[in-house]
């Protein structure tokens, strides 16, 4: 099962995979295609095949994360109770996807706690990985504009 690629799915129980398998499908997107926008409700956990997908936020569409692994999980903004995606998804060359309806997702994963523990443990090593670099990024940021504040305060 290709699912399995993801951390999200490994070491999970094969019955609970089975399940997971039945409620996916698979999509086609061709380059420029929007999947998501930030601010939207959030309803469908997604698993990248092949291709890539470029994450972003802002008006001006600043690029946050790509995602360019197989296997590679985005959306899961839609397995939070916020339930609101909080970046856009546009695919930045053609695409092949899982996609997974996450209230779905959600409610075999709470019938198999054991396999809910491990996905939702792996969750949140994701998020953990994204804040961080997005901390490391602010801060580079930061550090840049205070340069040039000084730079310029120096004239």
């Amino acid at each position: 099962m290709f699912i399995q690629k993801s951390m999200l799915f490994r070491w999970m129980d094969q019955e609970v995979l089975k399940e997971i398998d039945k409620i996916m499908d698979k999509q086609s997107c061709a380059e420029g295609t929007v999947l998501f926008e930030r601010g939207e409700s959030a309803n469908n956990l997604y698993i990248l095949r092949e291709g890539s997908i470029e994450l972003t936020i802002g008006d001006n569409g600043h690029v946050t994360h790509v995602i360019k692994t197989p296997g590679e999980a985005f959306g899961w903004s839609s397995l939070v109770n916020h339930h609101v995606y909080t970046a856009s998804a546009v695919c930045s060359s053609p695409t092949e996807l899982i996609r997974i309806p996450s209230e779905k997702l959600n409610m075999i994963l709470e019938s198999n706690p054991a396999s809910g523990l491990i996905f939702f443990r792996r969750l949140a090593e994701i998020i953990s990985k994204r804040v961080a670099t997005s901390y490391n990024l602010l801060l580079r940021s930061h550090e840049r504009t205070s340069r040039y504040l000084r730079s310029v305060g120096s004239l």
